[in-house]
Parts: structure tokens; sequence; C-alpha cells
């Protein structure tokens, strides 16, 4: 029989621990860390959240600063509604694009945009689109 092949997996070790295992390897790794931003450290280390290196850090003794833990929450929450709000511009802008203006129902017809060809059949109709 042959020797056993080494198994590749593609990613560090450190990145595929679980809490148990990150908890006691990062014992011996907090005492050669050199870097002045433990936090940040940890997260590049371990691939964690902010958060969650936030917690660990504290279950293991490390005195965090709570301004800045504080000051990370309230960046993220502003983070959120930025995106949420370009977001919420980019969908309105494709929804004003999408509504053309078609001057026959063929040509709305031969687009394809059945909603356009809806509203137009029951404008000339005489009936409100919304209620039908």
């Amino acid at each position: 029989m042959g020797r056993k092949r080494k198994r590749n997996h593609g990613v560090p070790r450190a990145k595929r621990m679980n809490r148990p295992a990150r908890l006691q390897s990062a014992v011996a790794w907090l005492k050669e860390f050199e870097g002045r931003h433990v936090l940040r450290g940890y997260c590049k280390h371990y691939g964690v959240d902010w958060r969650c290196a936030a917690i660990e850090l504290q279950q293991l003794g490390v005195k965090l600063d709570a301004d800045y833990l504080e000051a990370r929450e309230r960046f993220d929450r502003q983070q959120f509604v930025n995106r949420k709000q370009r977001r919420d511009e980019r969908d309105a802008e494709l929804h004003c694009q999408d509504s053309i203006e078609y001057e026959t129902l063929p040509d709305a017809y031969l687009a394809g945009d059945f909603p356009a060809l809806h509203a137009m059949e029951c404008e000339r109709d005489g009936i409100d689109p919304e209620t039908r």
C-alpha cells in the first residue's frame, strides 16, 4: 500500500476553525502578536467579523475600548442605511427608465411591454388601470 496523499484544503487552518478551536489557538497567537490593532489582527488571522472577534477577545481577557466598539457599531449602521438609500435610488431610476411612452398599441405590443400595453388599453377605454 502506498503513502496517503496529503489533503489540500485550500483555506488556511486558522480560518477553518470553530470557536472553541479559535479560543484555544488564540492564546498562543496573542503572545506572539506584535501589532497595534488586536481586533483587526484577530479578524484577519481567523477570518471572522469584528463583532465575533470582540466577543472572543473579551473572553480571552483582552481589554477593548468601549467607545471604539460603539463607534464601529454606529459606522456599520450608517453604512447599512447608505447602501439601502443607494439601492432605492438605483431601483427608482431603473423603474423610471422602464416606463417608456409608446405612440400606438402595436408599438407597445412589439416591444413586449405588457404593463404599458394594459395601461394604454385602459386609457383608451376610459377605465382606471388600478381598479381593473
